[in-house]
């Protein structure tokens, strides 16, 4: 019997894994479609919309963004960890998050007006006011998301996800080239919101949530106040260099900034996105199969440094020419932006398991208080910036995200309790493949005279030569995360391997 209940765990864990692996494919897929979708996006825009609108439109989303992220407090996400859901508890994350959605919507309705006239842009009351009815649209989705994930369906969640973003580009994109300007944005916001509600009933078609009910809501807020603060600081974090710069200084500068900041995103958006989505079910299915996260955390900095540091690196000596191609040659201030913001990324690297990894442990206030205090100070430090200019804010961040990073890992080791030596193991391993990576595009730019500006053929080339050296790095240092590359194309690639020499064909 000993024997065969362990020959059960391993075969539970085994199972586990393999859905975790499923999950995260699918999420990756979802990551890669959207951020397909939004560079063509980014790319279209910047060519017929001018810095002035894109600055507008900048500061209306993240004051839409930071508004209705305050429904985090009553997030539908408590589904996802609890053992049972219910109907009543269903019921009670549509209501409360509905219910908070509308209020939110006459909050933003109201304040529109003042907000347009401390911005001195009157249309940008109308681009609140669409985006405020957007929001409660978008509100049936959550709860129902919230479902898929705790299923780790995240196939629906792809579809679902991946049209949304489709639609909000095609319908932005559209009304931008017939010359709406700026509100392009919020029309594609809406038209996009009502497209995500359609499928994400198609996938759980689930009418009875719309009976009101508050049985329980008291736990949703005991669950969703941490969560719901730390996720409005988040946003505001985000947001505020745009906000501050476009009350200060002339909206170009905003437009600059946020140009730099979606490119220097790139390596985020297209590696760590998807992470991050399964990130919390994934630690929280190990939570409740009583299994320690120390390993899988170790385990999750080792593939986020090995993939994260190399793209930010190569960014860095590649900015010229990728925003060639993402913005247009009009862009060309924002390449010593990417530059920068790209270099000080590198220490963002644990941040995004911190929250995840808390809640999951049900560290709740933890995770608030490592966000607040690293996001506090940040705040403080970018607002003292932004009065002393563009190049300012962004060297800021050199201070402020070496700090978060040091919050990060004091508070996740005080409940994950791994060794600094471990750690340093682990970085050490990625930091040899994150070499591998960059030498290829460092010797590009070395026969080309140290000057940035590659053309898009020698960019080519050290795009290639950055993988070749960034695999032949993962072999020879045998990092984890070439067994997780091969565990993922055994997985979903089986015929590609079934004439391999000791591998039997299924």
């Amino acid at each position: 019997m000993p024997f065969a209940h362990a020959a059960s765990k391993r075969h539970t864990g085994a199972h586990q894994l393999g859905t975790v692996r499923r999950a995260f494919f699918m999420a990756t897929l979802e990551q890669y479609s959207q951020v397909i979708v939004s560079l063509a996006m980014i790319a279209v825009l910047s060519r017929l919309l001018d810095t002035t609108a894109i600055g507008i439109a900048v500061i209306g989303l993240g004051i839409g963004t930071i508004a209705f992220n305050i429904r985090e407090f009553a997030t539908s996400e408590y589904l996802i960890q609890r053992i049972d859901v219910s109907r009543e508890d269903i019921r009670t994350a549509f209501t409360l998050m509905f219910g908070t959605s509308l209020l939110i919507c006459c909050g933003l309705s109201a304040f529109a007006p003042w907000i347009a006239e401390f911005y001195s842009q009157p249309a940008l009351k109308m681009f609140i006011i669409i985006l405020a009815f957007s929001g409660v649209i978008d509100s049936s989705v959550s709860t129902i998301a919230a479902l898929l994930k705790r299923d780790m369906q995240f196939g629906a969640m792809t579809r679902i996800n991946a049209l949304g973003v489709i639609t909000n580009a095609a319908v932005t994109v559209t009304l931008a080239w017939f010359d709406f300007g700026f509100m392009s944005y919020a029309w594609g916001t809406l038209v996009s919101a009502l497209v995500r509600m359609v499928l994400a009933f198609h996938a759980r078609p689930i009418l009875w949530m719309y009976r009101p009910c508050l049985k329980g809501w008291r736990s949703f807020f005991v669950f969703g106040g941490y969560k719901g603060a730390s996720t409005v600081l988040d946003r505001t974090y985000e947001a505020l260099p745009q906000l501050v710069l476009g009350h200060f200084m002339p909206l170009t500068a905003v437009g600059l900034f946020n140009r730099a900041n979606l490119v220097c995103g790139l390596p985020d958006k297209f590696m760590l996105s998807a992470l991050f989505s399964i990130a919390f079910p994934a630690f929280a299915a190990e939570v409740r199969q009583n299994r320690s996260v120390k390993e899988a955390y170790l385990r999750l900095i080792s593939y986020i440094t090995a993939l994260y540091w190399p793209a930010q690196l190569v960014l860095a000596i590649l900015a010229y020419p990728i925003v060639h191609i993402a913005l247009g040659p009009a862009w060309d201030g924002a390449v010593p932006l990417v530059q920068l913001l790209s270099l000080a990324a590198i220490f963002w690297f644990p941040n995004i398991l911190t929250f995840p990894v808390l809640v999951a442990l049900g560290a709740n206030r933890e995770a608030f208080e490592a966000n607040f205090i690293g996001r506090g100070l940040a705040m403080v430090v970018i607002c003292v910036a932004s009065f002393y200019g563009l190049y300012a804010l962004v060297f800021s961040q050199f201070i402020v995200l070496p700090f978060q990073m040091a919050i990060s890992l004091i508070y996740v080791r005080r409940h994950v309790p791994f060794a600094w030596t471990e750690f340093a193991a682990i970085l050490c391993n990625s930091a040899l493949v994150t070499f591998g990576a960059v030498i290829g595009p460092l010797g590009i730019l070395a026969a080309h005279g140290f000057a940035f500006d590659l053309s898009i053929g020698l960019a080519l080339v050290a795009t290639l030569l950055s993988a070749a050296g960034w695999l032949t790095a993962l072999v020879l240092t045998k990092h984890p995360l070439l067994d997780e590359i091969i565990h993922m194309v055994e997985l979903f690639m089986p015929r590609l391997l079934a004439n391999r020499p000791g591998v039997p064909a299924e």
